[in-house]
């Protein structure tokens, strides 16, 4: 396993200036879970990030915001475009419906996590306790993923 964080809300501290790293082991390396959330991305045309369009779609913004998750301040809501796209790709039922219901930390690990899985087979991780020297999966100016997640999951 490999520990890693995974990066929610602001990071970079330009917005609301809320965030968490959340501590991961993970059984895939960094780059390989980077590299799968661009593929997921592609795959399914939805997105968990702002800014680079990871989906390749080039869609105007007020219409890719309906396929992206949680990247509004206050505005964590499943859009329903993004709804189709989850059952299209067999999302499991329990981890939409427990995302709506508590749209925070597991519930959105647990769903990204799950997206992630769709361009890297027999991904599986667990959730730590803090540590230190342990690389981002994003955020932080990483060259490969310099993308924030969550951003809207804070009030």
């Amino acid at each position: 396993m490999n520990k890693m964080y995974l990066v929610l809300g602001d990071w970079s501290d330009d917005g609301h200036g809320k965030s968490d790293k959340i501590l991961v082991n993970v059984n895939w390396a960094v780059k390989d879970v980077q590299n799968a959330y661009k593929a997921s991305c592609k795959l399914t045309g939805i997105s968990f990030n702002n800014g680079e369009d990871y989906t390749e779609l080039k869609r105007p913004y007020q219409i890719a915001n309906n396929y992206r998750i949680a990247v509004e301040y206050e505005n964590s809501k499943l859009h329903e475009n993004v709804l189709e796209v989850l059952e299209k790709f067999k999302c499991p039922t329990d981890l939409i419906e427990n995302y709506k219901e508590e749209a925070y930390d597991r519930n959105y690990i647990a769903l990204w996590f799950w997206f992630v899985s769709l361009s890297l087979p027999g991904l599986g991780y667990t959730i730590d306790e803090e540590g230190d020297g342990i690389p981002c999966i994003n955020g932080y100016w990483d060259k490969n993923l310099n993308a924030g997640f969550g951003y809207g999951l804070y009030t």
